[in-house]
């Protein structure tokens, strides 16, 4: 990447509806250079994708956590994946925000003394207290949890542009 692949990335993380026609002026390029440029970004996957960003306070969830799981040992039935692997997937898909259950944003493998690592939103304490002691306390493959609820958000990925020097 070049010093105009990074100030493009940077000018995209801050507005990905910006036109090739304002991006072009901003940068100084020709729009078709610009398009090439966003393509060949795409294509080496460093820009994976665009999507409307939106706050889940506005959609009725006004409770974020971060949920630490302990798997048990072994390796998954199906496909002969890592256990962890199959129970984040499992989690990912059925915790949705439907059926009454809260949204989980995010899975990671992690290291240390635990294997998971859930960004969950929940509508209420009830919805989270049902995710916990419900949900995941049935399931067979988690030995134990640890919640730690979010009393204000600093500031989070939705706001944040990754700044050129890293990229």
């Amino acid at each position: 990447m070049d010093e105009i692949d990074r100030r493009l990335v940077v000018l995209l993380q801050a507005d990905g509806r910006k036109t090739l026609q304002e991006l072009s002026e901003e940068l100084k390029k020709p729009k078709t250079t610009i398009a090439a440029r966003i393509k060949k970004l795409e294509s080496e996957g460093i820009i994976m994708g665009y999507k409307a960003v939106i706050n889940p306070f506005t959609l009725g969830y006004k409770l974020l956590a971060f949920v630490l799981v302990s798997v048990r040992r072994g390796v998954a039935h199906k496909e002969n994946k890592p256990l962890q692997l199959e129970v984040a997937e499992r989690v990912l898909a059925e915790c949705n925000g439907e059926r009454g259950m809260p949204f989980v944003e995010e899975a990671y493998i992690i290291t240390g003394p635990y294997d998971l690592l859930f960004k969950v939103w929940a509508r209420d304490i009830k919805q989270l207290s049902t995710f916990l002691v419900t949900y995941l306390a049935s399931n067979q493959d988690i030995q134990r949890t640890e919640t730690f609820i979010v009393l204000e958000i600093v500031d989070d990925w939705r706001k944040r542009v990754m700044p050129p020097s890293t990229i």
